[in-house]
Parts: structure tokens; sequence; C-alpha cells
């Protein structure tokens, strides 16, 4: 019950389903990888900001949906 007396009449209710495509909820797998020297640290480091780089695109991708 409501801490109300006054009746409100509900006229219009609409539902919204956002199609988010595929491509954009799904990561590649990154791969474990091999360090032996100090180029490879700087090619793991290059490597994983391109992942998050990847993902905060998408991310905006997604927004960019929704506000639409």
């Amino acid at each position: 019950m409501a801490c109300t007396n006054k009746t409100q009449v509900i006229e219009n209710v609409r539902v919204e389903r956002l199609k988010i495509p595929s491509e954009l909820l799904t990561l590649k797998p990154l791969k474990k990888p091999i360090i032996e020297n100090e180029r490879d640290i700087i090619k793991a480091y290059s490597y994983l900001f391109q992942a998050y780089k990847e993902c905060e695109i998408n991310i905006q991708k997604i927004k960019e949906l929704q506000e639409n």
C-alpha cells in the first residue's frame, strides 16, 4: 500500500531493448608473454595497452548505442 490517497493513472509504458553487437562484448584472450629481455617486456606492455585500448573503444561504442 502506498502512503498517499492520490490515484495515478499510467497511460503509456514503453520497454526498450538495446541490441549490442556481440563483437563489442567479446575480447580476445591475452597470451602470456615469454620474457627473456627488456625488449620482451616492452612488447608485452605494448600488447597489453593495445588490448586495453580496444576494450576502451568497445565501451565507448556501447555508450553511444545506449544514447541513441
